[in-house]
């Protein structure tokens, strides 16, 4: 439903076929600052309306346009730490999404999986990258970084039965 902007307050996201949402317009610039929305992604402020690209709504390519021009975060590396290779899984609740990939991504090189889960290549640890990251989480987000080169782990805000389960299990000899 349009506001009197012109910006709708909620808008859906429809991937191959399958629709998603609503997420409000900060959600969506988010996305778009996260990559998770390109210029050819198709959008509408109502489930069942008329689908457009991005790039054809003009608060989106202000959006995309802000994106392209943000620079990149500067390359962050962990004293005495080697190249590892990290899948990281989070659950960001807050308005946080945004600032949390370009964290991420500042610790080396990133693939997006799926919305909320990467791979990360970089010098650093799993218990640096969770300290670091968690500054930015707000308290309902949660964080998983699993060090798949050097068999760690490390979390954030799973509570407190699963931080006891994830301890016993990772500390299981094999």
């Amino acid at each position: 439903m349009p506001r009197d902007d012109g910006i709708a307050m909620s808008w859906f996201v429809k991937v191959e076929g399958r629709v998603y949402g609503p997420y409000t317009p900060q959600q969506m610039k988010a996305f778009v600052g996260e990559g998770r929305i390109a210029a050819h992604s198709h959008v509408c402020p109502e489930r069942d309306g008329l689908w457009q690209q991005a790039s054809d709504i003009d608060a989106f390519r202000e959006w995309l346009g802000e994106s392209k021009t943000s620079p990149e975060p500067e390359k962050r590396v962990t004293p005495g730490a080697r190249p590892a290779n990290f899948v990281v899984i989070a659950e960001i609740q807050s308005e946080n999404g945004a600032e949390f990939h370009k964290a991420l991504s500042a610790y080396g090189d990133l693939e997006s999986i799926t919305g909320n889960v990467w791979l990360l290549r970089g010098p650093t640890t799993s218990a640096v990258l969770r300290n670091e990251l968690s500054h930015i989480l707000g308290r309902d987000d949660k964080l998983l970084v699993i060090d798949a080169s050097h068999d760690r782990a490390a979390w954030f805000n799973l509570g407190r039965d699963a931080d006891q389960n994830i301890r016993e299990l990772w500390s299981r000899a094999h």
